[in-house]
């Protein structure tokens, strides 16, 4: 009877312990279960933070969770990526380095995307200790135009500043030991025209700086019409010594808020530019005219035009459509720069429509401001003064 007591309780036993044994299984199978969860939350919610950070920069970036392949983008990328070409090629770009990175674990390009107009972008990637995949991508279209205009900027310096002084020293060196009196003139006359060249590239740089760099605290409101009404009157000679006819339309009186000097050399640069480019005989003409709240300038010459794919450079430094002619002229490639310049500072804008062989169209647009006129001034006698 014993041993039955025995064998009962030790099955009991048994029977408790299996109980207790499967409950910990279980409870233990739902903490590991819980953690799983706890730890995807976790990783959600990190990289729910990360990208909210990753939002406020202007380089697009895009996550690629190793455990889940989830990938997620900032919102920089996610506006280079979409349904357009352009978008869709970039989609593809960064698939690409992706794929790079999960065989090498790092990887950089810059793609070229061409729609309509070409843009380039930077693409970095790189895997992370996690596993994890990093892809930053950068649109450098504009950056990689800016290096261009500064290397194209320094090179043509360098070669118009080195072309008269290169000639100054060949024509001194001719000088030297020349006793003909008619020769000598002529050598120190080409020199001196070389120093002036040399003179006006420094000069227009200089304009160019000052115009970059300074204020508008000395502005004043400016009658438009009588600075065309200036500038025309001064390029009349120059005008008609090259056979041309050079004439102003509705030169009215209309105001616009800057700086005079730099309005007169703006508009006496687009008309020496019409005069220069401009074949015996043909026509110069300034129109403007209001147009709402604007001021509306045409300079239009029927010269030899631009080129369509001159148009978009013209009003970079040093940039020269016709580089033999504009040498020959003694042109120093940075007017139509100091235009620009001198419009955008006046809240403007440039624009050129322009034909080869047909001529071309200038025209800027200034913001028009109200001037009341001046009271009539009245002495003792009742007369106006």
């Amino acid at each position: 009877m014993q041993f039955f007591f025995f064998i009962l309780g030790a099955c009991i036993s048994a029977l408790i312990a299996f109980f207790i044994s499967r409950r910990s299984k279980n409870e233990i199978q739902t903490v590991l279960s819980q953690d799983t969860s706890l730890e995807k939350i976790v990783t959600e919610d990190s990289t729910s933070q990360l990208m909210d950070i990753l939002d406020v920069f202007a380089i697009g970036v895009l996550f690629v969770d190793s455990k889940n392949n989830r990938r997620s983008k900032n919102k920089a990328a996610s506006s280079m990526t979409g349904v357009r070409y352009v978008d869709i090629l970039v989609d593809q770009a960064l698939d690409e380095m992706v794929a790079h990175v999960q065989q090498l674990g790092l990887g950089n390009r810059v793609f070229e995307a061409v729609a309509g107009t070409t843009r380039f972008f930077r693409i970095h990637g790189e895997k992370l200790s996690s596993q994890s995949i990093i892809v930053t991508i950068e649109d450098v279209t504009e950056k990689l135009r800016i290096e261009t205009v500064q290397t194209d900027f320094v090179a043509n310096l360098s070669h118009e500043l080195k072309t008269p002084i290169g000639a100054i020293a060949a024509l001194a060196d001719s000088l030297t030991g020349e006793t003909e009196t008619e020769v000598v003139w002529r050598l120190a006359e080409r020199i001196v025209t070389e120093s002036h060249r040399m003179s006006r590239i420094v000069d227009d740089l200089l304009d160019l700086s000052r115009l970059e760099f300074g204020g508008t605290e000395d502005w004043t409101n400016i009658n438009l019409g009588h600075v065309l009404v200036e500038v025309v009157s001064t390029h009349q000679h120059s005008a008609k010594r090259q056979g041309l006819n050079l004439s102003l339309t509705n030169a009215g009186d209309f105001f616009v808020q800057g700086e005079r000097s730099q309005l007169v050399s703006a508009f006496s640069n687009l008309i020496e530019n019409a005069i220069k480019y401009s074949e015996s005989g043909s026509d110069v003409s300034v129109e403007s005219l209001v147009l709402g709240n604007k001021i509306v300038i045409n300079v239009i010459d029927h010269g030899i035009g631009i080129a369509e794919h001159d148009q978009k450079r013209i009003f970079e430094r040093f940039y020269r459509v016709d580089k033999a002619r504009s040498r020959v002229t003694g042109g120093t490639g940075l007017g139509l720069s100091i235009v620009r310049h001198i419009v955008l500072e006046h809240g403007g804008s440039i624009e050129v429509v322009s034909e080869e062989g047909m001529g071309s169209t200038f025209t800027i647009r200034l913001p028009q401001v109200s001037v009341k006129p001046a009271p009539d001034l009245v002495d003792d006698l009742g007369a106006l003064t």
